[in-house]
C-alpha cells in the first residue's frame, strides 16, 4: 500500500485548520500535473507570529514518492479562522457573528487579486512582487483557503524598525508596478477588488465607537502626553470619520482609482534575508481595492518612517513614486498628475491614520511580551514617537 498521507496512522485534518491532508494532497497534484503523493512523512507547523487578523499561516513540509524535482517541497497555506485573534485582553471583542461577512471579504479580495495577477503573470507590463499562488479551494461552506510558494531565506521589519532610503525607494517602485498593471489591464472591472470590504470592515466589524475606546487606551500605553491629543481627536472625530473617503477624494480629484494593497505596512513586505536592500514580495492582499493611489503611501510612510523623518521627506518620496509611475505606465498616459496625488495625500491622510491608530496599541503589546523588559521598552518609545507625531499631523491636515 502507497505510504502515502490517507494512511491510518496519519492525522486527517492539517493542525486545527480543519483542511483534511487528503484533500490538500488531491488539489496539488490536480494543480501541478503530478501523479506523486505525499508520504505519512509529511508535517505541518504553524508559522510563529503568523495569526494575524482572521487568518492564520501554516508550513506545510511535502515528502513525495516518487521524487520529482519541479515539485515544492515546502507550501504555505493561508486559513480563515472563526475568530479573531486577540492576545490582548485589552482588545475589544468583536461577536464572531458581525465577522462573518468580513472574512468571506477578506478571502474573496485576496483570491481575486491573485487570479488578476495569475491573468497577467506572463506578460510584459510591469508587476510587483508578490509569492507564486497555486490554489484557493473551499473546505467549509463559504469558506476557502489559499495555497502559495514557501518563500525560503527572508526577512521582514515590524513598526519599530524604521527603512532607510533604498527600501523606501524599492517599496515605492511596487506601488508604483501595482498601480500600473492595474490601469494597464483594467482591473476596475475584477470583481471582489471594490471598496465593500473596507466598508464592511470598519461599518458593520470596527464601528467607530469601538475605535475611539481604543484610542482612549492609547496614553495609558505608550504615555500620558498623548491625552491632550487623544482628546482634539475624540473631539473631532466626526470631521474625520468618513468610510466613503476614498470615493469622494478621486471624483474630488478627477482621478481614476487605483489598485492598491490596502494594509502597505512593515510586516507585510518581505526582503532578502541576506540583502536587506533587496525587496522579495508584498504579502497579504485581503484588503486590496481600488481606491486613493495615495493611500498606501500614507500607511507606508506612517509605519515606516520615524514622524520626524516622515514629515520631512513625505514630499519628495510621494515626487518619486510618481516618477516610478510614470515609467511604470510606459508609453500610456499616466492617470494622474503629481499635484493630485499630493492632494489626494494630504485629503485622506487624516482618516487613513485614524484607521491605523487604535490597532497600534495590541500590536505592539502582543509582538514584544516575550522580550527583555529593556528592548520592549526601547521599541515602544520608537512607536511612541510616530504615534504622537500621526496625532498631531492628523488634526494639522483636518485644518
Amino acid at each position: 500500500m502507497m505510504d502515502e498521507v490517507h494512511g491510518n496512522d496519519h492525522p486527517l485534518e492539517i493542525l486545527d485548520t480543519r483542511i483534511k491532508w487528503a484533500n490538500l494532497q488531491d488539489e496539488l497534484q490536480k494543480v501541478l500535473t503530478t501523479g506523486s503523493k505525499c508520504r505519512r512523512t509529511s508535517f505541518a507547523h504553524q508559522i510563529p507570529g503568523s495569526v494575524g487578523f482572521l487568518s492564520q499561516v501554516v508550513l506545510i513540509d511535502l515528502h513525495w514518492f516518487p521524487q520529482v524535482p519541479k515539485l515544492p517541497s515546502k507550501v504555505v497555506l493561508k486559513v480563515p479562522i472563526s475568530k479573531p485573534h486577540e492576545p490582548n485582553p485589552e482588545d475589544v471583542e468583536t461577536p464572531a457573528e458581525r465577522l462573518e461577512p468580513l472574512l468571506q471579504a477578506l478571502f474573496q479580495a485576496e483570491h481575486s487579486f491573485y487570479d488578476f495577477y495569475r491573468s497577467i503573470e506572463n506578460l510584459h507590463i510591469p508587476k510587483p512582487p508578490v509569492p507564486h499562488f497555486y490554489y484557493a479551494a473551499k473546505f467549509e461552506k463559504n469558506h476557502e483557503y489559499l495555497v502559495f510558494e514557501y518563500l525560503h531565506d527572508t526577512h521582514h521589519f515590524h513598526i519599530w524598525d524604521n527603512f532607510n532610503e533604498t527600501q523606501i525607494d524599492q517599496v515605492l517602485l511596487a506601488i508604483a508596478k501595482t498601480q500600473a498593471c492595474g490601469y494597464l489591464r483594467d482591473s476596475n472591472s475584477r470583481p471582489g477588488l471594490d471598496q465593500k470590504m473596507m466598508k464592511t470592515l470598519y461599518k458593520d466589524c470596527f464601528p467607530v465607537e469601538e475605535m475611539l475606546e481604543l484610542l482612549h487606551k492609547m496614553p495609558a500605553f505608550y504615555g500620558e502626553e498623548l491625552q491632550p491629543l487623544v482628546e482634539k481627536l475624540a473631539q473631532t472625530h466626526q470631521k474625520i470619520w468618513d468610510l466613503d473617503i476614498e470615493k469622494k477624494v478621486c471624483k474630488k480629484l478627477g482621478i481614476k482609482p487605483a489598485l492598491i494593497h490596502g494594509d502597505m505596512w512593515s510586516t507585510n513586505i518581505l526582503w532578502e534575508a541576506d540583502d536587506h536592500n533587496k525587496l522579495r514580495a508584498l504579502l497579504d492582499w485581503q484588503m486590496t481595492h481600488h481606491g486613493n493611489p495615495a493611500a498606501d503611501l500614507i500607511r507606508l510612510f506612517n509605519s515606516c518612517m520615524s514622524g520626524v523623518h516622515r514629515r520631512r521627506y513625505w514630499k519628495d518620496y510621494l515626487r518619486i513614486m510618481h516618477k516610478h509611475l510614470t515609467h511604470a505606465m510606459g508609453t500610456h498616459p499616466v492617470p494622474y498628475t503629481y499635484e493630485q496625488a499630493f492632494d489626494a495625500y494630504v485629503f485622506h491622510y487624516p482618516m487613513e491614520t485614524f484607521l491605523y491608530l487604535p490597532p497600534l496599541n495590541p500590536i505592539v503589546a502582543n509582538a514584544n511580551r516575550s522580550e527583555e523588559p529593556e528592548l520592549a521598552q526601547k521599541r515602544k518609545s520608537i512607536v511612541a514617537e510616530k504615534v504622537k507625531c500621526m496625532m498631531e499631523d492628523i488634526l494639522e491636515f483636518q485644518r
